[in-house]
């Protein structure tokens, strides 16, 4: 290896990964689940008592438990994703890296998970075949919620499936993208508009697109969907058992379709980790099937602790423990 050359396993982020930036970031994800779970408990810390009383800690554990089963499932997804674009990184140390991205799941569009891309980058992984696997991992997750709702809205007989209409709109529009990402002179001015605020960044994200347009086979969407669907249906199922719980008499597949629409719209809000927005579509929906507001709410406010803020918790451990790997790795 000539002088000139950079070892692709000297960890080009030993810098960013210092301590100062650990216990920032920590500092940072804390604060802000701080300050949510001070707001729910000021608002509706009745409601909580209630959910808990009625569920008790075990069976919120239990529930939590479950509901981890879906990010398991999503790993599957981002290994084979990085692994069909020769990038095969050992699996304990992929899952712990993906789980890591957890933490900053609560990001606006979860950006934040693309703190894999740092994480990955000292085992050989390019930041633009990381970031294809993010796009990946992000639009399969919105088609696999809408074709769970589809289903579910099939199952119902809903008069309108809004789930089924939007899967077919992102479909089109996806494989549209995706043709014209692999069209060479349209991809290059693509490039060049986005290299106006940036030539790295701009060569990054097309790199990044084109990646992702060539992992992005029909055969690969439908996989990546499907996981996503029974993901996330692992959650809806566990909302539709708090539900039982809390003594809201629902139908499974009203259930479902009650949370897919709770997801997409916290999704489209683009508040970070869909905060509020989603609560509050699972409370309307409640009230509207005849739930008091009080149950409602301590059903939203449960579900959201054992999915989203237990996922926060778990991604907050891995990233501890990646992060301290990193800098003791760059200490020898």
């Amino acid at each position: 290896m000539s002088a000139g050359e950079s070892n692709p396993r000297t960890p080009p982020s030993r810098d960013l990964l210092g301590p100062q930036f650990v216990r920032r970031l920590v500092f940072f994800v804390l604060a802000g689940a701080a300050l949510y779970l001070g707001a729910a408990l000021w608002s509706g810390r009745a409601e909580i008592l209630q959910a808990l009383g009625l569920l008790g800690v075990p069976a919120m554990l239990a529930a939590a438990g479950v509901a981890s089963i879906s990010f398991f499932m999503r790993f599957a997804r981002w290994h084979a994703a990085l692994s069909w674009m020769g990038s095969r990184v050992p699996v304990a140390a992929n899952l712990t890296i993906y789980l890591s991205g957890l933490a900053l799941t609560a990001s606006p569009g979860k950006v934040g998970e693309t703190i894999r891309s740092v994480l990955l980058a000292p085992r050989g992984v390019p930041v633009s075949r990381s970031l294809a696997a993010f796009l990946a991992d992000r639009l399969s997750d919105v088609l696999g919620v809408c074709l769970l709702g589809a289903f579910a809205g099939w199952l119902g007989h809903s008069r309108f499936n809004y789930a089924g209409w939007a899967l077919v709109v992102l479909l089109v529009a996806c494989f549209l993208i995706r043709c014209l990402a692999l069209h060479p002179p349209v991809l290059e001015r693509c490039a060049t508009l986005i290299g106006l605020i940036g030539r790295r960044p701009g060569r990054l994200l097309s790199e990044a697109i084109l990646q992702w347009a060539r992992l992005w086979s029909f055969r690969n969407a439908a996989l990546f969907a499907f996981l996503a669907a029974c993901a996330y249906g692992v959650q809806a199922l566990v909302f539709a058992w708090i539900c039982d719980g809390v003594g809201i008499a629902l139908p499974l597949s009203r259930a479902v379709e009650i949370y897919v629409n709770a997801t997409l719209l916290g999704a489209a809000s683009m508040v970070p980790g869909g905060l509020g927005a989603m609560e509050a579509s699972l409370v309307i929906q409640l009230v509207d099937h005849g739930t008091s507001h009080s149950t409602a709410v301590a059903a939203a406010i449960a579900v959201r602790l054992v999915t989203l803020w237990f996922a926060i918790l778990m991604g907050l451990g891995c990233l501890a423990r990646v992060t301290s790997e990193m800098m003791l790795t760059g200490k020898d």
